[in-house]
C-alpha cells in the first residue's frame, strides 16, 4: 500500500491574532465536536461524474478526475486558522426579512448593510485586514497553485480533488476582494493584468492552463461532479450567495459540509421563499441549470425538497410559478463596502471583549443579537451558545457615503 503523505503548505500568517475577536465568536455553525466528527463521514454523493453532457473547453479536460493513483492529502491547517479568524457566521435563517435600518441621527443617510437578507449567511472581516495580511493571502494562494503544479491533482481521491478546487476558489476570491477593498459589489470588480471582471479574470495558472474562478466552477467542478450540492461550496463574496464556513474543506469533511451548506441556503430567504404570486428561487440555480437541472422545474424542486425544512416544504408544494428572486450582489463584509464612521462604543460578545467598532458594525451586531434571541426561543441553537452584545453606544458622526448602490 502507498503511504499517506501530507502536503503541507508553508505559509504562516503571523497577523491572524490582530483580527477582532468577534470574527470567530458566533457559535451558530458547526461546533468543534461536529467538525471533528465530520472527518469520519464517508458519503458517495460527490464521487461519480456528472451524467449531463456539457461541452468542456479542451484545455480544461486535463483536470478531469482519473482513477486514483496517489494517496496524498493536502493539509489546509493554515487556511483553517485564517478562516477561524476572519469569518463571522450568522447562523441559520429565521426566514424573516430584516427591516431597513433607521438612518443615523442628524442625517438621512444609512451606512452599512441595508439588505433584507443581511442577517443570513456569513461575513468576512475585510475591513480589518491590513497590508501584511493581504500579502499573506496572496502568498497562500500561490502556495496552493504551486502544490497543484507539483503533483497531479487529478490522480488524487475525488474528495481530495473537490476539497482542493473549493478551497482554491475561495482563497483566490477572498484574496482579490481583500486586495481591492473597499469593494461594493465583488462581481463588478476588475482585476488581473487585463482588468477583467472578478469571475472571468485568469488569475491562476496550473499545468500551463490559465484559470478563472468561473473556470473552476463551470469547466472543472460542475462537469465532473454529479451532486448539485457542490454549488454551495463556492463562496461568491456577496450576500446573495452561499455562506462561508470558518474552516477549510478537506477530503474527510467535504460531503458533510456541502450538505450543511445546502441546507442553510435552501432554507434561507435568499435561497427559496414564497410570495403572493410566485415561488422565488435564487438566480444561482439558473447558473447551474445546464449541469444539474435540465428538466428545470421538476429537478430543481426535487433538489430543494432534499434539503428543505417543513416550512420550506410547504412552500414548495405550492403550484405558483417559479421565478428568480432579486439577487443581492453587495459584498459580504461588515460594512457593505462603505467606509466606516468613527469607531465608538464598547462591544462585548459572549463575555469576550471585541473592542471598539463603528456604529454601522455595532448596529449589525445588535441585530444579530436580536436574531439570536429568536433562534434561542425556537430551539435553533442546540445549546451551542449565544452572542452577547453590551454597552454599545452610537454617536451621530457620519462620513459621507460616496459609493453608489
Amino acid at each position: 500500500m502507498f503511504g499517506r503523505n501530507i502536503l503541507k503548505t508553508t505559509l504562516l500568517m503571523s497577523t491572524l491574532l490582530a483580527i477582532p475577536a468577534f470574527a470567530a465568536s458566533v457559535p451558530t455553525g458547526l461546533d468543534q465536536a461536529e467538525k471533528d466528527a465530520s472527518e469520519q463521514v464517508v458519503r458517495v454523493s460527490a464521487t461519480s461524474p456528472a451524467t449531463t453532457m456539457i461541452a468542456v473547453a479542451a484545455p480544461f479536460r486535463k483536470f478531469t478526475p482519473k482513477a486514483q493513483t496517489q494517496y496524498s492529502t493536502i493539509d489546509y491547517e493554515v487556511w483553517d486558522l485564517a478562516l477561524q479568524n476572519i469569518v463571522l457566521r450568522l447562523g441559520d435563517s429565521i426566514r424573516v426579512r430584516a427591516r431597513r435600518p433607521n438612518p443615523t441621527i442628524g442625517t438621512r443617510m444609512v451606512k452599512g448593510h441595508k439588505s433584507a437578507y443581511r442577517l443570513e449567511g456569513s461575513r468576512v472581516t475585510f475591513s480589518y485586514l491590513n497590508d501584511d495580511y493581504r500579502d499573506q493571502l496572496t502568498a497562500y494562494r500561490k502556495d496552493l497553485e504551486r502544490v497543484a503544479n507539483q503533483i497531479d491533482i487529478t490522480s488524487l481521491g475525488r474528495k481530495e480533488q473537490l476539497a482542493f478546487w473549493l478551497n482554491l476558489h475561495n482563497v483566490t476570491l477572498i484574496e482579490q476582494i481583500a486586495l481591492n477593498y473597499p469593494v461594493r459589489q465583488p462581481e463588478k470588480l476588475l482585476v488581473g493584468a487585463n482588468k477583467q471582471p472578478l469571475n472571468d479574470a485568469k488569475l491562476l495558472n496550473i499545468k500551463g492552463v490559465a484559470i478563472s474562478l468561473r473556470d473552476i466552477r463551470e469547466n472543472i467542478v460542475y462537469p465532473n461532479w454529479s451532486n448539485p450540492d457542490v454549488m454551495y461550496g463556492f463562496f461568491r463574496g456577496n450576500i446573495g450567495g452561499p455562506a462561508l464556513q470558518n474552516f477549510a474543506f478537506t477530503s474527510g469533511n467535504v460531503d458533510l459540509i456541502l450538505q450543511l451548506q445546502a441546507s442553510e441556503f435552501v432554507n434561507s430567504l435568499r435561497g427559496v421563499h414564497e410570495t403572493k404570486r410566485a415561488l422565488k428561487v435564487s438566480s444561482l440555480y439558473e447558473e447551474v441549470r445546464p449541469y444539474y437541472f435540465t428538466n428545470w422545474s421538476n429537478e430543481l424542486k426535487t433538489h430543494l425538497r432534499k434539503h428543505a425544512s417543513p416550512v420550506v416544504l410547504e412552500e414548495l408544494a405550492s403550484d405558483k410559478p417559479m421565478e428568480f428572486d432579486r439577487y443581492d450582489p453587495v459584498v459580504a463584509d461588515l460594512l457593505a463596502g462603505d467606509r466606516p464612521s468613527i469607531a465608538t462604543g464598547n462591544v462585548r460578545l459572549g463575555g469576550a471583549q471585541a473592542g471598539r467598532v463603528s456604529p454601522e458594525i455595532a448596529r449589525l451586531l445588535r441585530e444579530l443579537e436580536s436574531k439570536t434571541t429568536i433562534m434561542r426561543g425556537r430551539g435553533m441553537l442546540n445549546n451551542r451558545g449565544t452572542v452577547t452584545i453590551e454597552d454599545v453606544e452610537t454617536i451621530d458622526i457620519d462620513i459621507p457615503d460616496t459609493d453608489e448602490e
